[in-house]
Parts: C-alpha cells; structure tokens; sequence
C-alpha cells in the first residue's frame, strides 16, 4: 500500500518539478527574471554584510548561524542557485561549445556590496540565462563572442581568480546552467557564504574534476595548499595530499613542477 501511494505522489512530483525547472520552462524563465531584476543583487548584497560585513554579527554566533543556515542557506543553494568550480582548460571547451548567445555585465557579487577591487565586467550569461539578463539590464549587459569570453575568463585566471557555473531552480534534478562567474575569495559571495555557513548548508557543488599529485614530481613547495581557496590541500611530512577537492583547478594552476593535474571525477 506505502509502495502504491509513494508511486502515485512520486508522478506528479516529478511532473511539477519539470513543469517549475525545466531548461525553457516560462514558469521557470519568470523565476529568472523576478530574480535577476529584483531580487539578485540585493540579496547579495544581505549575505555579504551578514557573512562578511557590518551584519556579521548574524553569523558569528553558531546557534543564530546555524538557524539562518538551515531556514535560508541550505534551501537556497539546494533548490535555488548555486555554482560548480570548473578548471580552465575544461571552462574554455565549455564556452567553445556554447549555442546562442553569450553576454557580458557587471558581476553582480561585486555591484552588491562594492567591497572587492577585482575586475567588473566578468558575468557571463549564457542559455536563457543570457536572455534574461540582457533584457533586465540592456544598458550593463552586452553580446558578445567566444573569443571575448575567452579572454575575460583567461584575464581572470591570470589574476589567481577561480572559475564557476552557476546553475538555477535545481528541482527534480534539473541543472540549468545560466552564468559563467570569475570569482575571488574576498568577493565572490556565495563562496564566502559556504565558508560561513559550511558545506552541508550552503552548498557549492562538487566540480566534474578532481586534482591527482605525482607524488614522483612533487616537491612539496606548498604552493597548491597556499591558492586552494576551499583548503582541501596540505603538505604533510613531505607529501602533498588532496582532500575533498572541488574541482577548481588553481592547483594544477600553480604547481611549478606539473605535478598537479586535474583528472575528470571517476577515472584512475
């Protein structure tokens, strides 16, 4: 009987979350919009002084953390946006293969709360995202080509800055990538919402890379535990050691003998 009404209620589940998140979903595409013109940026902007800034006393204490945590944080980048660390090598083949248009705006962490000195122009909208954004904001966005995107990515990694996709109304599995953002540790506000709020209730998503060390070729120089910007590696007794990697890259990035590489996740 359990079984029977578990099948019942799990077809028309599946039928709203597809009719709420799908890719080219109106429903889903209003959501965008609402956010993208209204709600974005101020809620950057929120998070930021309450993680970081003037409100930072919402967040230094665990009890009031962990309540906002798991009543705003943990639903918010569950079902409602978050991004993926990408490698560079990988993010230039992903924007090669981009179809339809591709454009560019202010990142909208940095207008939020005017607190970083790193380049503006790097939120490059894609999919419908692109379209959303250029109609909200026709004066900051603008189209522009792969070969523009790939410099304003490859201009951001040559500052030590760390690459993410973000993805939008994630309900029923969907993954609806819309956004290519460059971030950095001092403004990139959802990175500094997972480093407040932790993983488990602000949740970045695991990369589709992982970092793999030739222990051969390592000389344990630390300089991939000093540009990890989510701590995941150290030198210890000599060896350098990958823990939970996101997959972002700049270790590989940094490491003067090669001995870093960055493997898809699942392969030996």
């Amino acid at each position: 009987m359990k079984s029977f009404v578990g099948a019942t209620l799990l077809v028309p589940s599946l039928l709203l979350a597809h009719l709420i998140s799908g890719e080219n979903s109106p429903l889903r595409i209003l959501l965008m919009r609402v956010f993208a013109r209204w709600v974005e940026v101020p809620l950057l902007r929120l998070t930021y002084e309450g993680c970081a800034g003037r409100l930072r006393f919402l967040t230094r204490f665990e009890p009031l953390r962990s309540l906002l945590g798991i009543t705003v944080a943990y639903p918010l980048s569950r079902w409602g946006d978050t991004g993926k660390p990408m490698p560079l090598d990988a993010l230039t083949e992903y924007v090669k293969s981009l179809q339809g248009d591709v454009a560019v705006g202010p990142c909208r962490c940095r207008i939020g709360h005017r607190a970083c000195g790193h380049p503006l122009e790097t939120d490059i909208v894609m999919r419908t995202g692109a379209g959303v954004w250029l109609k909200a904001f026709p004066r900051q966005y603008r189209v522009i080509s792969r070969q523009e995107a790939l410099a304003i990515v490859e201009g951001c990694a040559d500052l030590g800055m760390f690459h993410m996709v973000f993805m939008h109304c994630m309900l029923g599995g969907a993954v609806n990538e819309y956004v290519i953002c460059n971030c950095c540790k001092d403004g990139c506000v959802p990175y500094i919402a997972n480093r407040t709020f932790g993983q488990r209730r602000f949740r970045l998503m695991r990369g589709d890379w992982i970092a793999r060390v030739d222990e051969e070729a390592c000389a344990a120089c630390g300089e991939c535990e000093a540009v990890c910007p989510f701590g995941e590696r150290r030198i210890l007794g000599g060896s350098s050691f990958v823990y939970d990697c996101y997959g972002c890259g700049l270790c590989a990035a940094a490491c003067p003998q090669g001995a870093t590489r960055m493997e898809r996740r699942g392969t030996v």
